[in-house]
């Protein structure tokens, strides 16, 4: 297919693909692809992220793979949701739920499987072992701690 479109969003194309290091053909099929999206699903907004262009829940700046986190860490519990992100209305978690069913290929990508969530946090709290909930000490993290006290009193 091809398309002819106005000068001055010809330019507009070029600036940003100069921008962005892309070219203006691959630039053109990501702006299409994300208009699509937010048609059909309103109150989508795409924003760069650290990882690229994301979704986002408009004028709110919270992700959708966030909403989608959360709503799958509370087994699937609106409410709960709603607990958590106060800022978002029903509306907007719907939004991002809606997103989540239409496009997952989007969304699976930034969440992390259960056994993938504890590897995390256990590599977290090895190179933080003060950060280890007291429920999740081991024997060595008292050690280790003590170990530390007495080095500081000495000190």
């Amino acid at each position: 297919m091809q398309i002819e479109i106005p000068d001055e969003l010809a330019a507009a194309v070029a600036e940003i693909a100069a921008k962005t290091g892309q070219d203006a053909q691959s630039l053109v099929a990501e702006m299409v692809t994300e208009a699509i999206k937010m048609r059909r699903v309103p109150g989508i907004i795409f924003a760069e992220g650290a990882t690229g262009r994301r979704a986002r829940v408009g004028g709110t700046g919270i992700e959708v793979f966030e909403v989608i986190g959360l709503y799958e860490a509370v087994d699937r519990d609106r409410q709960k949701v709603q607990e958590n992100l106060p800022q978002l209305d029903s509306y907007q978690i719907d939004m991002a739920i809606s997103y989540c069913e239409a496009y997952p290929e989007d969304i699976r990508p930034y969440l992390l499987t259960d056994e993938e969530e504890i590897a995390a946090m256990e590599a977290f709290w090895e190179a933080n072992p003060y950060a280890r909930p007291p429920w999740r000490r081991r024997p060595q993290d008292a050690a280790d701690a003590a170990d530390s006290a007495a080095v500081k009193s000495r000190v």
